[in-house]
């Protein structure tokens, strides 16, 4: 029970030494990952698409 108390005490101490980021920078990062996040869905959709079509082409 003893290093499980440490454990507690050590990580609450490293988290105090952790720098969060603002508001602002949450929502700027936030904006980033959707925006990645949507082009990254686009591309794979197109990839998809493609591909599809070529099969069934080659079906044909």
């Amino acid at each position: 029970m003893k290093k499980v108390i440490q454990f507690v005490t050590e990580a609450k101490e490293e988290l105090n030494k952790v720098t969060w980021p603002d508001r602002d920078e949450v929502s700027r990062f936030t904006v980033i990952v959707i925006i990645t996040a949507i082009i990254v869905s686009l591309f794979l959709w197109m990839v998809d698409t493609g591909l599809m079509l070529l099969i069934q082409a080659a079906m044909d």
